[in-house]
């Protein structure tokens, strides 16, 4: 076994990785896709009646609608001229061209586009089902077509308004085409956020074809079914969606109104466990959110719009409070006063799930009200797949790493080999305070080691401790391979921090940006105070600092004790 050396450093290049047997896979398929065979299979009837269920409900953004009326989309940080051809540009950053092929611009057009905006959408609609009638890479892409379809029925009365008499006619059959192919693909797809966004645009499909045939009433039931089966393992008991990223939780709960509107538009009955998990999910996202409204930066997550989440979380219909523990997600959380501790205290999902993932298992983050202080360095949806890789190294997050060797392999393509295993975590509460331990034992094939972490934050939020053991594994000594490895426990400063060190490096003193003053203390390893990275909003690399706590392991491992202390005054 192995696992992926880690550096600190901004990437130079992308480490050299063995193609998975998943990718090798996805590499097959592809071929059979590209094929005119393929293409032809994708015909067929086309459906009889067509019903515009439930009219997209969420909001458009002015400043997109502007750019779009003069020939320009922008996506993610990313704006780019439309003309020529924008379908299968050569060269063109693929997350802007996944943001054209899926179409949620559609709604930018719509509230702000007036009747200039509306004939935009209708030719934007109209070029796209004659320049991709046969499978490419990004824009038959899962999570593309599954977006596009849906964003085509819920605006089609706004797209009709300006429309050819012979119109319906060629989207209904390219809608029809693409359902063909999404029903291939249902059978692929994983059970968290990713495999729920499929089934919500495949009942979306069913339930605008639905109208007058007793053939495609049984296939929306069929679906309706399938998805209330798959809804256990997408959304956990506690409310956690499976992939254990917040920002697929938010993903998740949008889905899952979604497709309850268009169940109600369509006249149709919804399965008793939608509306379960929308009441256990809604909750969940609220868990994971720290002061600001932000989301808390765990495997791929980034912060995400604090007024975006207020609506989802308004549209769900539940309004119960952030639970006080995550069994099944296996995220902790302690709050005290205006004090916020999130813990990843679980491991990491399984195959299929785990694309985004990061090697990150036991990293904290913590937030004093509206200011963040310390976190993970977040996670990057740009182009550059260094930066991308970069970000899910256990030294982007703030928990131990030993030998700057990730907690978890990282397959560079996505996905993890080896992840960490066998993590616990008990909470206890006593006098109002809160305390944590935690352990993993990810490291410990390679270097005979487990990490565990204990945390305490007082009654009053004011006061954060931490102890962070790297012992040996099973009650043995390190493997002699680790005696003398260096090892670094790191927190990544949110960019409006201040940091400096004191009394020599013994300490460090950090100014929030109300003023407010923490001191940061530690043992058992050398305090310093490093460049970092903060990707919260997942678009652009802000530079920050981190304070590592560094040290050397010995034969029995290497214990540090530090907190962060509130400063009066």
């Amino acid at each position: 076994m192995s696992k992926t050396a880690a550096s600190s450093e901004t990437p130079e290049g992308g480490a050299a990785a063995g193609i998975p047997v998943r990718q090798l896979g996805q590499a097959a398929r592809e071929v059979w896709y590209r094929s005119p065979l393929y293409s032809l299979s994708l015909g067929g009837r086309p459906p009889a009646a067509f019903l515009a269920v439930a009219p997209d409900p969420w909001p458009g953004d002015a400043a997109r609608a502007e750019a779009l009326l003069s020939g320009r989309l922008a996506v993610a940080g990313r704006t780019a001229n439309l003309a020529p051809d924008p379908w299968h540009r050569p060269g063109a950053d693929p997350l802007w061209l996944a943001g054209l092929h899926a179409f949620d611009w559609l709604r930018d057009l719509r509230d702000h586009g007036g009747t200039d905006g509306a004939r935009l959408a209708l030719r934007g609609v109209e070029d796209w089902i004659a320049a991709n009638r046969s499978w490419s890479a990004i824009a038959w892409r899962d999570d593309v077509l599954a977006a596009r379809v849906v964003n085509w029925v819920r605006h089609y009365d706004f797209l009709a308004a300006e429309a050819p008499s012979d119109f319906t006619a060629r989207f209904v059959d390219s809608l029809a085409r693409q359902r063909r192919h999404l029903e291939r693909r249902l059978g692929q797809a994983a059970n968290g956020a990713h495999g729920l966004a499929l089934l919500k645009a495949a009942i979306v499909l069913d339930a605008a074809f639905v109208r007058g045939d007793q053939n495609r009433e049984r296939r929306l039931a069929r679906t309706t079914t399938r998805l209330a089966a798959a809804l256990p393992r997408i959304v956990l008991p506690d409310g956690t969606v499976a992939d254990r990223n917040p920002q697929a939780q938010l993903a998740a709960l949008r889905d899952l109104i979604d497709i309850r509107a268009v169940l109600v538009s369509a006249e149709r009955p919804a399965p008793a466990a939608l509306q379960d998990a929308i009441d256990r999910a809604a909750p969940m996202l609220r868990f994971l959110r720290h002061g600001d409204g932000g989301l808390a930066l765990f495997n791929g997550a980034d912060a995400g719009d604090p007024g975006a989440i207020d609506l989802v979380l308004a549209r769900s219909g539940n309004g119960a409070r952030a639970p006080a523990d995550a069994p099944h997600g296996s995220f902790v959380r302690l709050a005290a006063g205006p004090a916020l501790v999130l813990i990843d205290a679980g491991a990491p999902p399984g195959k299929g799930l785990d694309l985004e993932t990061h090697a990150g298992t036991l990293s904290v983050e913590f937030s004093v009200g509206a200011e963040r202080v310390f976190g993970n360095c977040g996670a990057y949806a740009g182009l550059s797949d260094d930066w991308r890789y970069m970000m899910r190294y256990t030294a982007a997050h703030a928990t131990a790493i030993i030998a700057d060797t990730n907690s978890s392999e990282l397959i560079q393509g996505g996905g993890l080999e080896y992840p960490a295993s066998n993590v616990h975590a008990t909470r206890a509460e006593q006098d109002g305070a809160t305390w944590l331990e935690a352990s993993h034992d990810g490291y410990r094939s390679l270097f005979g080691v487990t990490h565990k972490r204990r945390l305490w934050l007082a009654a009053d939020g004011a006061d954060l401790r931490g102890e962070d053991m790297l012992v040996g594994s099973d009650g043995k000594p390190v493997k002699p391979a680790a005696s003398g490895r260096k090892f670094a426990i790191r927190f990544h400063l949110h960019p409006d921090v201040k940091a400096s060190l004191a009394q020599s490096g013994a300490s460090a003193l950090l100014r929030l940006p109300s003023g407010q003053g923490w001191k940061v203390r530690a043992s058992g390893a050398t305090m310093t105070l490093a460049e970092s990275v903060w990707l919260g909003d997942g678009q652009r690399v802000r530079r920050t600092a981190q304070i590592a706590l560094v040290g050397g392991l010995g034969p029995d491992g290497a214990k540090v004790k530090w907190a962060f202390t509130k400063v009066e005054g």
